[in-house]
């Protein structure tokens, strides 16, 4: 799996919030523990042009997931 952390803020990708305008700077929601996770490194790559995101301020990290306990 992969995640898109800011190089700037350490903070992770969590979305986009569609009803925020396209130049709002709200629009971009970033997370300190929850990133969005992706399958590929290409549909990170994907996600940050389709929402005209620099990748010289956005790096595209792999994330490795481990089951800690089960939950019943």
């Amino acid at each position: 799996m992969y995640a898109i952390r800011s190089k700037k803020t350490n903070r992770w990708f969590h979305g986009i919030n569609a009803q925020a305008g396209a130049g709002s700077s709200l629009r971009i929601q970033m997370d300190d523990v929850l990133p969005a996770l992706f399958r590929t490194k290409e549909m990170a790559r994907v996600e940050l042009l389709l929402n005209h995101l620099s990748t010289q301020s956005y790096e595209i990290l792999e994330v490795n997931l481990q089951v800690l306990e089960h939950v019943s």
